[in-house]
């Protein structure tokens, strides 16, 4: 049972590290995008004040664009950390309760089994002690 809970928090591991690269493809498509965007701009037959206010409106875009991509990643990331935390604590604080039942059915076992050879020791000791028939 521990095992596959370890192997349920790895592959959601795994999942969430395809959607950070997937999140990270899209900001290098954007850049990509962007880049082309300028270059048709810079061979545009435009004054070069119309293509500086065009390249600057275009980084402006694209800032904020990466700047949200960013933020959403991050945002991912804290929330599996927090999520993955919390259900590491679940799991270590569920070990530790088993471990404690495992212990109380040792020692009333211990108890049963002692109480067992007790009763076992006087039957023998009055069957040793009583007068053969």
């Amino acid at each position: 049972m521990i095992i596959k809970d370890l192997l349920d928090m790895v592959s959601k591991e795994k999942i969430k590290r395809e959607k950070t690269k997937k999140v990270k493809g899209i900001a290098l498509g954007v850049g990509a995008v962007a880049a082309g965007v300028a270059a048709g701009i810079l061979l545009a037959p435009k004054s070069g004040k119309d293509t500086r206010e065009d390249l600057k409106n275009i980084a402006e875009d694209n800032f904020e664009t990466v700047k949200e991509t960013t933020q959403k990643s991050a945002e991912m990331v804290k929330d599996f950390t927090t999520h993955a935390k919390q259900e590491v604590k679940n799991r270590v604080k569920n070990i530790q309760d088993k471990t404690e039942d495992v212990k109380e059915d040792v020692k009333d076992g211990y108890r049963e089994i002692k109480h067992d050879i007790r009763k076992t020791t006087e039957n023998v000791a009055s069957d040793i002690s009583s007068p053969v028939k």
